[in-house]
């Protein structure tokens, strides 16, 4: 179950009510006092906050994305990791899908002197809204999906989700190979991580892949009916389909270009994962799509993941999860980095981490400034489960 402001959980080994921690940047310090700048030590409490959409359209990202951070809390603590004492406790807080309500809870944790680290949001006008405050403010935060511009803007804002566009090559590369080199791409025009991979980073992968975008057709996130859309493509009866869009579009739109007679290659993107193509029946069957992870690797670090979140959430893990549970590490080995749980202090301390990188359940993961990357993967969706194309 995931809390939210209604319902607070301290994801710990116990509830800790945040009116119990003292005054300072995440209570008292193993190393003398905290005050939200750098030099106080670690503070046997820590306090995190989460604001993502846990209801709304996109609530599988932020759900997955609060699951995953809430497996590396319990990780952490029961490990000892930060230290003998040192309790690392989440809230989570729904922002509906709603700028104005992300902004509003934004801004109130940045007003809790108790909350060291902010973790979201996962949507990328959601972010871009928040960015500058918590710059202005000089909060550390890390976002998760948000993977458009206007985002990681400055020396607090964090991205734990390597842009989508950063491994969709794989797409591009795979298409080449097979040599369904006639694309269409449909992608929804007002959801800003797909439309720059549709109107900016797709043309030139496709280009240095010897490919031939034969249609190129944006839609709203409000367009439920794709008929017009899919005749337009059948008609030009292209190899392949870049399927640009939210999942529940996407389950639409797949069945309406085969009613209208489409037969060809399906390729989509990371709203596909995790088990959301099944919506779509035999018309996502053999569907290809790049991911920053999915439960189907087999290096150790992924596997070992893979059985925790298994064990804890009786499913696979989506790649949401994935990031929120990297995102958490990233934070807690800042805080191991900097011996500093303050605000300043695990600033300081992503950026170190981000210059040496590390190891998580998403693979060798490094960094262009405060922004991660990862390799990503191909897979196939088989109508039951995902297999590794390509990586």
């Amino acid at each position: 179950m995931i809390p939210t402001r209604s319902y607070r959980k301290a994801v710990a080994l116990v509830l800790v009510p945040m009116l119990l921690v003292v005054a300072g940047c995440g209570g008292a310090t193993t190393e003398g006092g905290a005050d939200g700048t750098a030099g106080g030590g670690i503070a046997s409490e820590i306090t995190m906050v989460g604001v993502r959409d846990l209801t709304g359209p996109v609530a599988y990202a932020g759900v997955g994305a609060a699951r995953g951070a809430e497996l590396a809390v319990a990780e952490i603590n029961e490990q000892g990791f930060l230290g003998e004492g040192v309790t690392l406790n989440l809230e989570e807080i729904d922002s509906a899908g709603e700028i104005e309500r992300a902004s509003a809870e934004v801004t109130r944790a940045i007003a809790d002197q108790d909350v060291s680290v902010i973790l979201g949001p996962i949507q990328g006008q959601q972010s871009a809204a928040v960015a500058p405050v918590v710059e202005a403010r000089q909060v550390p935060v890390v976002f998760t999906q948000s993977a458009s511009d206007g985002v990681v803007i400055g020396d607090y804002t964090f991205r734990a989700t390597a842009p989508m566009h950063t491994f969709y090559d794989h797409a591009a590369e795979y298409l080449g190979e097979e040599g369904l080199t006639d694309v269409a791409v449909l992608y929804n025009s007002t959801y800003p991580t797909l439309a720059e991979l549709a109107e900016t980073h797709f043309p030139a992968m496709a280009e240095a892949s010897g490919l031939d975008i034969v249609e190129n057709i944006p839609v709203q996130t409000t367009t439920q009916d794709f008929t017009a859309q899919a005749q337009a493509i059948a008609q030009e009866d292209p190899d392949a389909v870049v399927v640009l869009l939210l999942s529940a579009q996407s389950v639409t739109a797949m069945a309406q270009l085969r009613q209208a007679g489409y037969e060809g290659q399906f390729v989509g993107n990371t709203n596909n994962a995790g088990g959301n193509a099944a919506a779509a029946g035999q018309d996502a069957v053999d569907m290809v799509y790049p991911v920053d992870f999915s439960a189907a690797q087999e290096d150790p670090q992924a596997v070992d993941f893979v059985g925790s979140y298994q064990a804890e959430f009786y499913e696979l893990p989506q790649a949401y999860a994935a990031e929120g549970y990297d995102a958490v590490w990233w934070v807690a080995r800042a805080i191991q980095a900097s011996g500093d749980s303050s605000r300043q202090g695990i600033r300081d301390g992503l950026a170190q981490v981000a210059q040496e990188g590390f190891t998580g359940a998403m693979g060798k993961v490094t960094f262009e400034g405060n922004d991660m990357r990862v390799p990503g993967v191909l897979v196939r969706w088989d109508g039951e489960q995902e297999l590794i194309v390509s990586d």
